[in-house]
């Protein structure tokens, strides 16, 4: 871009819209008036957010839309910026930082006076509508200068549902994931993933099952066990041709559906009761986690082996385990830096909570705070801006006493442990509905500054999930014909120290 980029006259309004989910959702509108040199015209943006997501404590709380479109216009309209000048991609960063700063001082505990809907539909639409307004593209904003590659996401593709997604199933993991590993664009990667989807389907329709699929739009029928989906995927990816260096498994546990309940919290018992393999000690859980991962020696990926308040097991399975596999967090983290920090922060495995780390903007709550999950857990980030969040917050005094009792004595030790610790960010749903397509530039961001990047937005198929990675394909062609190249991360993007026998003998 030649010339400065000036940004004035913002409006925003919150407007209920349906959710993918049979359901009403938020969707933050702004509008700005844009001039570049002689040039002047008004822009409108806007920016769908998920709903169906949780309501805990530990992370950013929605609030009933009709308070949360009040509120956008009492308390945050107030709060947007009279004027960016964006010269570089870096003015764009610094004035969502300064915005959503102002949100965080403001909206209360976890966002729940304001909203966390309120926050993050407003905080998302303000960095699309100074992207477009700017010209740059998502993949330029961290792109060091003279970028000669990037890194595409590793996708994790739906294929076989359980758990609370479907009723009288047998099997207590709640997904389980096919990825691409041997193409070498991402365009080949969908090629590959729809070719698998329409294998997976012709194979249920041959056994004469159903091939309805759930919310991510993986399968649902009945499977026998735990592990028959797993068998099915190695099945359709050996009709594909497809080798074990060629693809590989994964899961989402999303084991806190089978530790409800106060009692089995306080003894670390998990109930399998999907399985009916009755009641298992956190021990027997991590060892029955670990049957899953020795299933496929291209089993690569394991989120939430454990329940969101038992860490211990978290813990136990990343010392036993943490080398074999990329064991991600997701509802202990729930994406806030207060979590982030503490888990991955200790010098030793034992001590950490896994070594990658669930990326969701819905908990959050804004985007810079998203960004800075994110920027922590590749390694990336800086200590004063992350200070500046868990000031805001009131959370550094918690941050500083949970590092103490791993051993470690600062914020800086903390995330330079983290920064040779080598961990991988995931990136995931609750970002999008409607039109937008706001979840892909998060791994369009990062790609450009580090390889350890994953993606996940359901099975290839379902407008939803679509909307999420086809600009994926937009990118990779423009950044091809810009003359850089593009990757896929393939097994290079695992966490530091996780070796996997299909590729490591």
């Amino acid at each position: 871009m030649a010339q400065e980029t000036i940004v004035t006259k913002f409006t925003l309004k919150g407007r209920e819209i349906l959710s993918s989910y049979a359901n009403f959702t938020l969707e933050g509108v702004m509008t700005a008036r844009v001039t570049r040199g002689k040039d002047n015209w008004t822009i409108e943006e806007r920016n769908g957010i998920a709903k169906g997501t949780s309501d805990g404590e530990n992370e950013a709380i929605y609030i009933d839309n009709d308070k949360a479109i009040k509120s956008i216009q009492k308390n945050i309209v107030p709060l947007l910026p009279k004027k960016v000048v964006i010269k570089t991609p870096a003015d764009i960063i610094k004035a969502c930082e300064e915005f959503d700063l102002s949100l965080v001082k403001g909206a209360g505990p976890n966002k729940k006076v304001w909203g966390g809907n309120a926050c993050l539909a407003s905080s998302t639409v303000l960095f699309q509508t100074l992207l477009k307004a700017s010209g740059f593209k998502a993949w330029q904003v961290l792109a060091p200068k003279g970028m000669k590659s990037f890194t595409m996401p590793n996708i994790a593709f739906n294929m076989v549902c359980g758990g609370e997604h479907v009723p009288g199933t047998k099997q207590d993991i709640q997904e389980m994931f096919f990825f691409a590993m041997k193409d070498k664009s991402i365009k080949d990667v969908f090629v590959t993933a729809t070719k698998f989807f329409r294998q997976f389907e012709k194979n249920l329709v041959r056994d004469k099952l159903p091939t309805g699929t759930a919310k991510e739009r993986g399968f649902v029928f009945p499977v026998k066990d735990n592990f028959e989906g797993l068998t099915r995927i190695k099945e359709c990816a050996g009709q594909l041709g497809l080798s074990d260096k060629d693809y590989a498994i994964g899961t989402d546990n999303a084991f806190s559906e089978i530790q409800k309940g106060d009692e089995l919290r306080q003894k670390g018992l998990y109930d399998m009761r999907f399985s009916g393999e009755g009641i298992k000690t956190r021990e027997q859980l991590v060892e029955f986690d670990y049957s899953v991962v020795k299933s496929a020696d291209n089993f690569v990926n394991m989120e939430d082996p454990g329940s969101e308040s038992d860490i211990i097991a978290h813990k136990l399975m990343n010392e036993k385990y943490g080398d074999r596999v990329q064991i991600v967090i997701d509802d202990a983290a729930v994406t806030q830096l207060r979590f982030i920090i503490p888990f991955l922060a200790a010098k030793n495995r034992k001590d950490r909570a896994g070594n990658s780390v669930l990326i969701k903007l819905n908990q959050a709550g804004t985007f810079t705070e998203t960004c800075l999950a994110t920027e922590v857990v590749l390694g990336v980030a800086d200590a004063v801006r992350v200070k500046k969040f868990l000031d805001a917050r009131g959370d550094t005094g918690l941050v500083l006493s949970e590092l103490a009792k791993v051993g470690v004595s600062s914020l800086d030790e903390a995330l330079n442990n983290m920064k040779a610790g080598g961990f991988s960010a995931f990136f995931s749903h609750r970002s999008t509905e409607g039109s937008s397509e706001f979840l892909p530039y998060m791994p369009l961001l990062y790609g450009a500054v580090c390889k350890r990047v994953w993606l996940k937005a359901g099975a290839p198929n379902g407008e939803r999930n679509l909307q999420n990675y086809n600009p994926l394909i937009r990118a990779e062609e423009e950044m091809r014909d810009a003359g850089i190249r593009t990757v896929v991360a393939g097994f290079g993007g695992l966490a530091k120290g996780v070796k996997i026998p299909a590729v490591n003998g």
